[in-house]
């Protein structure tokens, strides 16, 4: 068993975390025969796959700890001052989310708005095409460390640690409830804006070409004023 005394940013208190559940073991034979610089560079090299084990095991720990909810729980999420989550997708979901959001768009973006909240989409190797979880960023830590034996390298783990609790816990969503929403989202604002492109289009329509009293050839001076060039008539504002 390992402590570790941690401050806690909220609370502003230390904690006492315990970090000493296996996460993985290398067996490396005369390990402790190799020469230091080869030692730390096989260390280094074996410590490049942590990152890959822990979040593994963070997926582990969303299965188990989100909670069920609709997207997006707006409700729910306004009892906290937290506006920015992070949204958890497989890669195809995610990618089939990006073509719903940036449709007609030149830019792909990361980063979404949903009901007045900012989601960072981020696409989970691990996870199922079933699967979407929303969470508040630098919400949980782990910490982690690393055992040298005589020929096996280990390197032990704490539990997640809840460093926001002042944000909602990890909720679980359906992923293509996730995509339907956003897609009805994208085509109101689309609706939207379709009457105001009506209405350039009828002032484009409504361009004088010809004379009204003579027909013959206009002059336009910026904006909708003109004058015609073979009689007296113009639209031109009257000078005071």
């Amino acid at each position: 068993m390992h402590l570790c005394r941690i401050t806690s940013p909220e609370q502003h208190e230390e904690l006492d975390v315990e970090v000493g559940f296996l996460l993985r073991s290398w067996e490396i034979h005369r390990l402790h025969a190799l020469r230091d610089s080869t030692r730390r560079n096989l260390t280094k090299q074996i410590l490049n796959e942590v990152p890959n084990d822990a979040y593994k095991m963070f997926i582990r720990f969303l299965r188990g700890a989100a909670e069920p909810e609709v997207f997006l729980p707006t409700v729910r999420l306004n009892r906290y001052l937290h506006r920015q989550y992070c949204l958890l997708l497989s890669s195809r979901r995610a990618r089939e989310l990006f073509e719903v959001y940036n449709r007609g768009s030149r830019y792909s973006r990361r980063l979404i708005n949903v009901g007045g909240y900012d989601l960072i989409v981020g696409a989970g190797i691990q996870l199922l095409d079933t699967e979407a979880y929303l969470i508040a960023p630098n919400k949980y830590t782990i910490f982690l460390r690393q055992v040298n034996a005589a020929n096996e390298i280990n390197v032990y783990h704490s539990d997640f640690i809840d460093l926001a609790g002042s944000t909602p816990p990890p909720l679980a969503l359906h992923p293509q409830e996730v995509i339907d929403t956003v897609r009805h989202n994208v085509s109101a604002e689309t609706e939207g804006k379709a009457p105001h492109q009506q209405g350039d289009q009828e002032k484009s329509s409504a361009t004088i070409t010809e004379c009204p009293e003579c027909s013959g050839a206009v002059q336009q001076i910026g904006g909708e004023n003109y004058f015609c060039l073979e009689c007296n008539w113009d639209n031109l504002p009257a000078l005071r």
